[in-house]
């Protein structure tokens, strides 16, 4: 069994301080991490295109490569336009190779010759799984203690995550495997391209069940300390919970020394009309709402500096800690499933499990296969249901008191019959 390194996964709106939270984070996580014996640096690992975590720590970047940062902390940041290039040489090498020997696909230098890697970008979420699988690699490298990914820099972190599946289900629309095997078995060039498409499918499969393993995969929001900042981590609150991802810790960043320093429970005088007075009454009262919804998870209050943090020194002065427990499943991974009345084909069933919904009316159900589409917050969500539930159709759903039911009715045509 392959032991890999605990991931810690750093997102937040734009604007909310996350690239800074991660490296102070990472620069704040132990050498050695907890009782399973793994001794190491850390790995930084930031897809931003403007190198923001080099600056942070003041080092030059080198797109594509660990770089030293301080005596703990490694970064890395992808240069995924570099890693598109690289598959694509392989691919147009495997294609054009041999053609002038009559082994080769006839005609097909002259298709690839005039392609430029860039072309393949328009293939959505290629750039996205190159940068997922190179993670997986390092984290699967014995080299690092553990990996934190800064998912700041434009980077949508659910549609991020949502990646692997969505590249996998449109290789096998536009090149279903059969029709694969039937072509390298026609060519042997062919053949070659065909196994780099299949090792793209398994690494998608493999890249998935890695960001959705919960034992080693840990969450962290970052917040800002006011209402907008409440409502983004009540949004990422219902599509982690969907994902079946816990929140480990709750990060409100740029929280002023005045809300730090007194009970964040204590009301503030209401005669107060400094704008100074305001901003700590309005972060006081943003603070009792993250501690309101945390769950399970841990708040962290980062307070606000008025110097650059621009070292290891400034960073550690932020006192982050992205450390992380056990946390238990959540969503669907989480859900019961019960016959609620009838039997044999007047049978429904149930599927039920805790899930926040900032905004019901959103909330849209449907059908793929085995596999029942959710969305909630603007993000879909594909789950694979239990073996009992892919033979039933779904009859709808209901939300209440922070439960959602989604009902099941057998399928007359595939329910087994006595």
């Amino acid at each position: 069994m392959i032991d890999l390194a605990p991931i810690h996964l750093v997102l937040g709106p734009g604007g909310a301080g996350t690239s800074t939270v991660a490296a102070a984070g990472a620069v704040g996580l132990p050498q050695q991490q907890g009782g399973s014996g793994r001794r190491g640096k850390t790995l930084l690992v930031s897809l931003g295109r403007f190198r923001d975590v080099s600056a942070i720590f003041g080092v030059f970047a080198s797109p594509g490569e660990p770089v030293p940062a301080s005596q703990q902390v490694n970064i890395l940041e992808l240069d995924t336009l570099a890693m598109v290039s690289q598959m694509w040489g392989s691919v147009r090498s495997a294609l054009t190779a041999g053609e002038l020997t009559g082994t080769g696909v006839p005609g097909a230098g002259a298709v690839v010759s005039g392609l430029d890697p860039e072309e393949i970008l328009g293939m959505p979420g290629v750039e996205s799984l190159l940068a997922l699988r190179r993670i997986r690699d390092e984290a699967a490298s014995g080299e690092w203690a553990q990996v934190v990914i800064d998912m700041s820099g434009g980077v949508d972190p659910f549609e991020l995550m949502r990646v692997p599946q969505m590249v996998a289900d449109m290789i096998e629309r536009l090149w279903p495997r059969h029709r694969r095997l039937a072509a390298a078995a026609d060519n042997a060039r062919i053949a070659r391209v065909v196994g780099m498409v299949d090792a793209l499918v398994r690494d998608c499969a493999d890249v998935d069940e890695l960001l959705f393993d919960a034992s080693g995969v840990h969450v962290h929001v970052v917040v800002g300390v006011d209402r907008d900042g409440a409502a983004s981590l009540d949004r990422a609150r219902a599509v982690l919970q969907v994902m079946g991802l816990p929140v480990s810790t709750i990060v409100a960043n740029r929280v002023m020394p005045e809300v730090l320093s007194v009970d964040a429970q204590t009301p503030v005088a209401p005669d107060r009309s400094s704008w100074l007075d305001d901003q700590i009454a309005a972060q006081s009262a943003a603070i009792d709402h993250l501690r309101a919804t945390k769950d399970e998870a841990e708040v962290v209050c980062v307070p606000w500096v008025s110097g650059s943090i621009d070292s290891v020194v400034s960073l550690r002065k932020l006192g982050v800690d992205l450390s992380g427990g056990q946390m238990a499943a959540v969503g669907p991974r989480a859900a019961r499933v019960e016959r609620e009345s009838g039997s044999g084909l007047d049978s429904v069933y149930r599927m039920t499990w805790k899930q926040s919904l900032p905004d019901p009316s959103g909330l849209q159900l449907g059908r793929s296969g085995d596999d029942l589409m959710i969305t909630v917050s603007g993000v879909r969500q594909r789950i694979r249901l239990p073996s009992v539930l892919r033979r039933c159709v779904v009859l709808g759903a209901f939300w209440d008191a922070g439960d959602l039911t989604v009902r099941f009715r057998p399928d007359p045509d595939v329910w087994p019959q006595n």
